[in-house]
């Protein structure tokens, strides 16, 4: 079985993450040496850490030469003023109302239901059908304000492709199951 080129980069970069410490434990441990885990404590500023004798950690790390403490500490930085600002809140924008009966507040409604953006839906809607939802286009065969292909439809749970409601309650599911890549418009 032939798998896309995206499904074998992830496979295979999931293997070299899973590979890789076995492979690195595997080269850095002398033969028959046995690999321990070592808990690594952040240095203290001035203490000499290099030339730890005695950590099962690896030879290499541990021959060289110690470095020396720094000869005169650096003086502290001087305590840096923070400066408050304060700036006038932005009018808040008020959200459209539609009615409730309106395709755009059909789809609002709906977008609340599922926690989705209702101005993200009604932009999709406008660019698939330009809210239409008897809209038709043969070349799919696509329906409605969301241009379901029957069959996506149906397999998400829909009952009546003409019915507005049932558009946009199935449209904002998939959506807020991550299905955008579904619609160009998204």
């Amino acid at each position: 079985m032939r798998l896309p080129k995206r499904s074998r980069g992830i496979l295979l970069g999931a293997a070299a993450l899973v590979a890789g410490p076995i492979v690195a434990l595997t080269v850095v441990a002398a033969p028959g040496a046995a690999v321990t885990a070592v808990r690594v404590q952040p240095p203290v500023l001035g203490q000499n850490t290099a030339n730890v004798v005695g950590h099962p950690i690896p030879h290499m790390l541990r021959n060289h030469a110690p470095i020396p403490p720094p000869a005169t500490p650096a003086p502290a930085p001087a305590p840096v003023q923070h400066h408050t600002v304060y700036r006038a809140a932005a009018p808040a924008v008020p959200a459209a109302t539609y009615s409730p009966n309106s395709v755009e507040g059909i789809i609002t409604a709906a977008a609340n239901r599922w926690g989705v953006s209702a101005s993200w839906m009604i932009s999709i809607a406008r660019c698939e059908s330009g809210l239409r939802p008897n809209a038709y286009n043969p070349h799919g065969p696509y329906y409605g304000l969301f241009q379901f292909l029957m069959s996506t439809f149906t397999h998400n749970g829909g009952t009546n492709i003409w019915d507005p409601a049932d558009q946009a309650n199935i449209a904002a599911k998939m959506l807020a199951h991550g299905q955008a890549h579904q619609w160009s418009c998204a």
